[in-house]
């Protein structure tokens, strides 16, 4: 996979990364306080053992945030896991974009951030060669090209 459809990948990644880390601080007072290793379940226990030599001096956010860990389905952990490896096999130039593309989309309007997730959508309704082709191509074109190449894509495949 090459630089770019990496950026666009962990652009992805970062806004939904970004969003359950909100829900799950929202809901962190349902797990507030310390607990004792003792009181944790079979499976807490099972998820989170690598901690538990330290488990009883770490603070009380860290241990409900790994607890918030430990009650996502093991699919979804393996998923994070990887998408942080690949993350972390980003050069740092690469990272430094992802996370200068991520603030320009934050401080996008609603409007504007419905849009995009319009087009990703529609993107994901086209052919795997297609897609392959619009993201060797993408970054290399410029505003003009970019709006002329979704023209003939819209024609070719309908509007989004």
């Amino acid at each position: 996979m090459n630089s770019r459809s990496n950026n666009c990948r962990f652009i992805g990644f970062l806004v939904a990364l970004l969003t359950a880390w909100t829900l799950l601080l929202a809901s962190g007072s349902v797990m507030a306080g310390s607990v004792k290793w003792e009181a944790l379940s079979n499976t807490e226990q099972s998820v989170l053992k690598a901690f538990q030599g330290e488990w009883g001096s770490l603070p009380d956010k860290t241990q409900s945030a790994l607890r918030r860990w430990a009650a996502k389905p093991a699919a979804e952990r393996a998923k994070i896991k990887q998408r942080f490896g690949d993350w972390k096999r980003l050069s740092q130039p690469q990272q430094q974009n992802v996370v200068k593309q991520l603030k320009r989309y934050r401080a996008m309007s609603a409007e504007q951030k419905a849009r995009i997730r319009q087009w990703h959508e529609w993107v994901k309704k086209l052919p795997e060669a297609e897609r392959k082709k619009l993201r060797e191509q993408w970054s290399g074109m410029n505003d003009a090209e970019r709006r002329a190449y979704m023209k003939a894509l819209q024609g070719k495949y309908g509007k989004r």
